[in-house]
């Protein structure tokens, strides 16, 4: 008997520690549970509209031969985040300008938080800008603010980043 008496000891310690490890998992779980249903008895809505919105700006500003174009994106953006996006040609540029080209690639759209009639969006992509001959791929990232003015969805507001 005084031989089995380690191996009955382990034993009985590796009951309890499954025991307390069993514990932990139910606790785990039953935590869990309550989450998910907090989050099913939420009453946040999500605008899958705004994200559309957002897709299409994001490819008529960003695929264009030498410069964006107004009117592929004038219907997605407010009047004021209008003035402050670049159309504008300069003459010594333009020449080059006809040269660049870019093109979005690997585009991903995400839904952020909503409140009352707006929409936050998260627009990643890669900006593949090619000039000369020479081609760079560009990680882009571009947090849109939309609202919905008059039933239609626009973006009021947006922060781009580039590396």
């Amino acid at each position: 008997m005084k031989k089995y008496l380690p191996l009955i000891i382990v034993g009985v310690l590796v009951i309890v520690f499954l025991f307390i490890k069993n514990d932990n998992y139910r606790n785990e779980l039953k935590q869990a549970r309550n989450e998910i249903s907090q989050f099913e008895s939420s009453e946040e809505v999500i605008y899958l509209e705004a994200g559309d919105i957002a897709e299409k700006f994001i490819k008529g500003y960003f695929n264009f031969q030498g410069k964006p174009v107004r009117e592929d994106v004038e219907m997605y953006v407010s009047e004021k985040k209008l003035k402050e996006l670049n159309f504008e040609t300069n003459g010594e540029y333009d020449e080059k300008l006809v040269e660049v080209k870019s093109t979005v690639n690997d585009l991903d759209v995400y839904l952020g938080k909503s409140t009352d009639g707006r929409q936050k969006v998260l627009g990643v992509f890669i900006n593949e800008i090619e000039m000369d001959g020479a081609v760079n791929l560009v990680d882009s990232f571009i947090e849109m603010d939309l609202e919905n003015i008059d039933n239609d969805w626009r973006i009021v507001d947006f922060n781009f980043f580039q590396y």
